[in-house]
């Protein structure tokens, strides 16, 4: 019987905070939890049975004019965030890449006339190893990083997941790495638009026919109080592929209490 990956998109947190020690970061606890539990579940990590046989992570901390496809067998870490304590820049993570999977993503997005490209430098950002040091910290899934692309279109995005969905019948998994709340500048009232703002996002984001999913999301700044929430919208922009990646299968959505607001302002 084939196994068919999950979609799904992640909050991963401020920066390293998820992965440093608690007592330096206080915060990140309900983040971190959820990451290491329930984001595996998601994914069926649990089970041999049902372990992807490779992750594509999209991480909202590379933009690029085309989608931008890591590509070698192993990838640096890019520490692309400062001011943090020094074990912030010794983190590891030794995942293999995937060059067999980035090559096929370029094929798929290059048959659907969006434009991509390789990359065997780039390292992996914090919206990847951050994660992925929770939900896998056995590091022995390949992985494949690609990119947002600069314009931050809805539409472009939501098809680039309906285009990347056959890599699920693969028991290729897709991750997007963002957040669903990611002001830059706050507000007295920021935690309450922020719900409000996620009922709404939930609603868009999980319904169940796909071409009125894809409609949806691509108003979301339409929504109440989405450009309070997301002033800039590159931590929201992977859950438009992965919404297109669920393809015709039912949705889920959890709140997470991020610690750093109060509660339930994020959403995986």
């Amino acid at each position: 019987m084939s196994t068919r990956a999950a979609s799904v998109y992640a909050n991963h947190g401020a920066g390293p905070f998820p992965i440093l020690k608690p007592a330096t970061d206080p915060n990140h606890g309900p983040t971190r939890h959820f990451l290491e539990t329930k984001i595996p579940e998601l994914l069926g990590l649990n089970d041999p049975a049902t372990r992807p046989k490779a992750i594509v992570v999209v991480t909202a901390h590379w933009e690029e004019p085309y989608v931008g496809i890591s590509s070698a067998e192993s990838h640096p870490l890019l520490y692309d965030y400062y001011g943090f304590p020094d074990e912030a820049y010794t983190v590891t993570y030794k995942a293999k890449g995937a060059p067999a999977i980035a090559e096929k993503i370029h094929q798929l997005l290059s048959a659907a006339n969006i434009a991509s490209k390789l990359d065997a430098e780039r390292g992996w950002d914090h919206g990847t190893f951050v994660p992925l040091k929770l939900i896998r910290p056995e590091e022995d899934i390949p992985i494949v990083q690609i990119s947002v692309v600069a314009g931050l279109d809805p539409v472009l995005h939501f098809k680039i997941g309906q285009v990347l969905s056959v890599l699920r019948d693969e028991n290729i998994a897709i991750v997007g790495s963002g957040a669903s709340f990611h002001p830059s500048r706050g507000s007295a009232d920021i935690e309450n638009k922020a719900r409000k703002f996620n009922v709404a996002l939930r609603g868009a984001a999980l319904a169940t026919d796909v071409d009125a999913r894809g409609k949806a999301l691509a108003q979301w700044a339409a929504l109440p109080h989405a450009r309070d929430c997301h002033q800039r919208e590159e931590h929201l922009i992977p859950l438009h592929v992965v919404a297109g990646a669920g393809a015709d299968d039912a949705g889920q959505a959890f709140d997470v209490d991020k610690g750093m607001f109060t509660s339930f302002a994020w959403r995986t």
